[in-house]
């Protein structure tokens, strides 16, 4: 099994705590508002904590069509989220799992740092092409900046933990 790295790093105006409820803990509940037809359906199996599994059709304007993500951990005093993409075609037949780490860190000015590191599972020595890594960076910070707005936005909504 190979194992591939890949970190993404995006910073916000929007306070850490705020941002981790919005990103983390109300995620299903913000997507519909901030990114509609994102998401073509989600089915969730369980409470939102640990083990959770969550089942997404993505739009049909998406090459990728399905994932099923499963939650690993939730330290809402630490700001982390672990979760791990553990079926669908974004596995592209020749990933195993891909383990994501999302850290969020306050920063001087009120904002924060949302960091997020990836390890891509691959079967045998599989590499991911440079080209869907910067894909899936695109399509991440473009969900993370709609959901960054729609905070803005509605700045009376989720407000800190």
């Amino acid at each position: 099994m190979g194992l591939q790295r890949n970190e993404l790093e995006i910073t916000s105006t929007v306070s850490a705590g705020r941002m981790f409820k919005g990103l983390v803990l109300e995620v299903d509940n913000i997507i519909p508002r901030a990114a509609p037809g994102a998401y073509k359906n989600v089915e969730v199996k369980g409470d939102g904590g640990v083990g959770t599994i969550k089942h997404i059709t993505l739009s049909d304007a998406s090459p990728i069509k399905t994932m099923t993500l499963r939650t690993d951990a939730i330290n809402k005093e630490a700001l982390t989220f672990d979760y791990s993409v553990i079926e669908g075609d974004i596995l592209l037949g020749f990933i195993e799992s891909i383990e994501n780490h999302l850290t969020i860190v306050p920063t001087a000015d009120g904002g924060s740092t949302t960091k997020t590191i990836a390890t891509f599972h691959t079967k045998g020595d599989a590499v991911v092409p440079e080209e869907n890594i910067k894909f899936a960076n695109e399509q991440n910070t473009a969900l993370f900046k709609a959901i960054e707005a729609y905070l803005l936005d509605n700045d009376n909504l989720y407000v800190v933990l």
